[in-house]
Protein backbone atom coordinates (compact mmCIF):
# COMPACT_ATOMS: atom_id res chain seq x y z
CA UNK A 1 0.00 0.00 0.00
CA UNK A 2 1.58 3.87 -0.89
CA UNK A 3 2.08 5.38 1.91
CA UNK A 4 -0.49 7.70 3.32
CA UNK A 5 -3.40 5.95 1.39
CA UNK A 6 -6.35 4.51 2.97
CA UNK A 7 -7.53 1.36 1.88
CA UNK A 8 -10.98 2.17 2.60
CA UNK A 9 -11.39 4.96 0.15
CA UNK A 10 -12.83 3.20 -2.30
CA UNK A 11 -16.09 3.63 -1.72
CA UNK A 12 -15.71 7.31 -1.44
CA UNK A 13 -13.89 6.93 -5.22
CA UNK A 14 -16.61 4.68 -6.55
CA UNK A 15 -19.53 7.31 -5.25
CA UNK A 16 -17.83 10.17 -6.59
CA UNK A 17 -17.34 8.60 -10.02
CA UNK A 18 -21.29 7.86 -9.80
CA UNK A 19 -22.10 11.21 -9.09
CA UNK A 20 -19.82 12.50 -11.84
CA UNK A 21 -22.00 10.03 -14.29
CA UNK A 22 -24.58 11.07 -13.04
CA UNK A 23 -23.89 15.12 -13.88
CA UNK A 24 -23.60 13.95 -17.27
CA UNK A 25 -19.79 13.34 -17.47
CA UNK A 26 -18.78 10.20 -19.59
CA UNK A 27 -15.99 7.59 -18.39
CA UNK A 28 -12.94 9.21 -20.28
CA UNK A 29 -13.74 12.52 -18.20
CA UNK A 30 -14.24 10.97 -15.06
CA UNK A 31 -10.80 8.89 -15.72
CA UNK A 32 -9.44 12.57 -16.71
CA UNK A 33 -10.79 14.09 -13.88
CA UNK A 34 -10.90 11.64 -10.87
CA UNK A 35 -9.44 8.26 -11.57
CA UNK A 36 -6.20 9.03 -13.52
CA UNK A 37 -3.76 10.35 -10.83
CA UNK A 38 -5.84 8.83 -7.58
CA UNK A 39 -3.48 7.31 -5.40
CA UNK A 40 -5.60 4.01 -5.01
CA UNK A 41 -5.97 3.39 -8.79
CA UNK A 42 -3.11 1.03 -10.11
CA UNK A 43 -3.60 1.05 -13.36
CA UNK A 44 -5.17 1.92 -17.10
CA UNK A 45 -8.53 1.12 -17.53
CA UNK A 46 -9.63 -2.61 -19.32
CA UNK A 47 -12.65 -3.10 -21.31
CA UNK A 48 -14.10 -6.28 -22.35
CA UNK A 49 -17.39 -7.54 -23.15
CA UNK A 50 -19.29 -9.79 -20.36
CA UNK A 51 -21.55 -12.72 -20.96
CA UNK A 52 -24.08 -10.49 -22.38
CA UNK A 53 -22.47 -8.32 -24.51
CA UNK A 54 -22.36 -5.88 -22.63
CA UNK A 55 -19.09 -3.50 -22.10
CA UNK A 56 -17.28 -3.46 -19.29
CA UNK A 57 -14.46 -0.98 -18.08
CA UNK A 58 -12.72 -1.70 -15.29
CA UNK A 59 -9.93 0.19 -13.10
CA UNK A 60 -7.95 -2.11 -11.02
CA UNK A 61 -6.87 -0.53 -7.13
CA UNK A 62 -4.14 -0.71 -4.81
CA UNK A 63 -6.46 -3.22 -2.20
CA UNK A 64 -7.34 -5.53 -4.78
CA UNK A 65 -10.27 -4.38 -5.85
CA UNK A 66 -11.57 -2.84 -9.06
CA UNK A 67 -13.98 -0.19 -9.84
CA UNK A 68 -16.33 -1.38 -12.96
CA UNK A 69 -18.42 0.57 -14.81
CA UNK A 70 -21.49 -1.54 -16.41
CA UNK A 71 -24.66 -0.72 -17.82
CA UNK A 72 -25.87 0.42 -14.54
CA UNK A 73 -23.05 2.58 -13.38
CA UNK A 74 -19.82 2.86 -11.39
CA UNK A 75 -19.45 -0.18 -8.38
CA UNK A 76 -16.87 -1.73 -6.81
CA UNK A 77 -16.06 -5.30 -6.72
Amino acid sequence: MRKGVARDGAPDLVAACEAARAEGLAFPAVWTHLLQFHPLVAGIPTHRIDEDGRAITEVALINGRRIVLNGSGYVLE
